[in-house]
């Protein structure tokens, strides 16, 4: 695969840190990854238990997923609040969603949902500052949609199917801000409607 130069030049810089702080850096060749004892396909993760980056690199958004992912490991190595506070919470949404019942779902659910908004500004600021080939309206629009799905999930009890996620979906997409200036705290009427129409 042919990389243009600012990408080859973001690649280098992750693999770097990853190397500076003991992270695994696994870019395969590949179109989704699984996660070990897990069925569901997804497109990369940081995971900090290990730790290990992993990115699916033979799809079109590779680019897009290296950044969500890298801007992770950025919040696990300045160890923020959010992270911090994540590690109990996104136990517990999992955990809510497969059907057990957890005290205080809201506060757990709006800890993952800040903890994305966070990465996702991460996300274009590493965009802009390696000046990657990425429609940055567009990308703000597929961030909103995905920080405004855990409001969704809130509501309805499940994860988005792989094939209509929010931030796939053209009806959702269309419904957001390309600036990061929504209300994320709730889900307003006019988007629910939409979500519950697109069946995400």
């Amino acid at each position: 695969m042919k990389y243009t130069k600012q990408e080859q030049a973001f690649i280098n810089h992750v693999k770097k840190i990853c190397r500076i702080y003991g992270v695994k850096c696994s870019l395969r060749n590949v179109s989704f990854v699984k996660m070990s004892g897990e069925s569901v396909r997804c497109s990369g993760w940081f995971d900090e238990e290990k730790p290990e980056l992993v990115v699916a690199m033979n799809r079109p958004d590779w680019i897009e997923i290296l950044v969500h992912e890298y801007s992770h490991l950025t919040q696990w190595v300045e160890q923020i609040k959010l992270w911090k506070d994540a590690e109990v919470s996104l136990e517990k949404v999992w955990s809510w969603l497969d059907g057990k019942n957890c005290r205080n779902i809201d506060k757990h659910i709006a800890v993952a949902r800040d903890l994305e908004l966070d990465n996702e500004k991460r996300s274009v600021n590493v965009i802009k500052t390696f000046g990657l080939k990425v429609n940055i309206d567009n990308y703000i629009r597929k961030a909103n949609a995905y920080v405004n799905f855990y409001n969704w999930m809130r509501i309805t009890r499940r994860w988005s199917k792989p094939n209509n996620s929010p931030y796939k979906n053209e009806a959702i997409k269309a419904a957001m801000s390309n600036k990061f200036n929504m209300n994320y705290k709730t889900l307003p009427k006019k988007i629910e409607k939409i979500f519950r129409e697109e069946n995400i």
